[in-house]
């Protein structure tokens, strides 16, 4: 079961454990806000009944994703790195700093299992119009 997330938080409302606000213009805080969740997020729901546990939210399964990927870590590094870093739980959609995110190696390891070929190519796609984007401003 999938359940629809309220609506993508921003810079100003996550909440730092040090009691100030994440800069603006740090990278992932960037490619976070240009990145077009939802758009995703409809692909990823579509692949969920409505019965069972609730999923995960897309921006945090997808998110951790990216990230795993974009440092070439294993999904247990990347779980420890997100847990120390406020840039990074922004950027897999937390609305506040947590000492430890609520996410697991196995689910990140199997997110694109739940995806055909089609599926990832389009977000595949997506992402890269994102990432062009980030790089042109």
């Amino acid at each position: 079961m999938y359940k629809k997330q309220a609506g993508q938080i921003n810079i100003y409302s996550f909440i730092t454990p040090f009691g100030g606000i994440l800069n603006k213009d740090n990278r992932w805080v960037r490619y976070a806000d240009i990145i077009p969740w939802d758009e995703i997020e409809r692909i990823y729901a579509s692949k969920f009944s409505r019965r069972g546990a609730p999923a995960k939210p897309l921006r945090m399964v997808l998110g951790a994703y990216i990230l795993k990927n974009e440092y070439n870590f294993t999904e247990l590094r990347i779980i420890d790195e997100i847990n120390e870093n406020p840039y990074l739980q922004y950027f897999i959609g937390l609305n506040e700093y947590l000492n430890k995110v609520p996410l697991s190696a196995s689910l990140i390891r199997s997110f694109n299992k739940r995806f055909s070929e089609d599926d990832l190519e389009k977000i595949e796609t997506i992402l890269g119009k994102a990432k062009n984007n980030l790089k042109s401003k």
